[in-house]
């Protein structure tokens, strides 16, 4: 009888399915954005969770993980309300990054770590995106003559409460959409 010798191949890229994947997730948060109400004057940028949610799940190389945080912040100049809605080119990719880092900690160790992983990490890659853009925003308007101004206290609850909307939302979807994936 002979021998069968298997071996794994590696991905060089995102395939066609991880690009429709991609796609569909940030065409989602761009329209939750779009739909979702204000909660005390603040819209979260679901874009960002769905970002997350894609590097979680595609688990994609560095390169790949900067294009999708490239190609959400220009879905977010369609859906955005900033001031500043350019920022988004440094802070997306930013957050994509830390995202990505964040998927080389042990989760997956500790059951109950591996349960709220979605949650942690799209917290996590939210804050560092949206810090990223309030420190930019807060290094353009330095210079600015501005009377005191809370804009920032209020920037950095706009971060927080996103932070927390994208969590639960990936939360809730990042089981499902796995366990479907892995079907497909």
């Amino acid at each position: 009888m002979e021998e069968v010798k298997v071996t794994r191949v590696e991905k060089q890229g995102l395939q066609a399915m991880d690009v429709v994947v991609v796609a569909v997730l940030l065409a989602a948060g761009a329209v939750l954005r779009m739909i979702t109400p204000p909660f005390f004057g603040i819209t979260p940028n679901v874009v960002i969770g769905m970002y997350v949610l894609a590097i979680m799940l595609l688990r994609p190389r560095l390169p790949q993980v900067l294009g999708i945080g490239l190609v959400a912040a220009a879905v977010c100049q369609l859906t955005t309300k900033s001031l500043l809605p350019y920022l988004n080119f440094a802070s997306e990719p930013v957050g994509a990054i830390v995202t990505a880092l964040l998927l080389y900690l042990p989760f997956d160790k500790n059951s109950f770590f591996r349960v709220v992983k979605p949650l942690v990490v799209t917290f996590l890659g939210t804050f560092a995106s949206g810090f990223t853009y309030i420190t930019i925003f807060k290094a353009i308007t330095l210079f600015a003559t501005l009377p005191k101004n809370p804009a920032y206290t209020y920037l950095l609850m706009v971060v927080i409460v996103t932070g927390i909307f994208n969590a639960v939302l990936a939360q809730v979807l990042y089981f499902p959409l796995k366990q479907l994936l892995k079907n497909v």
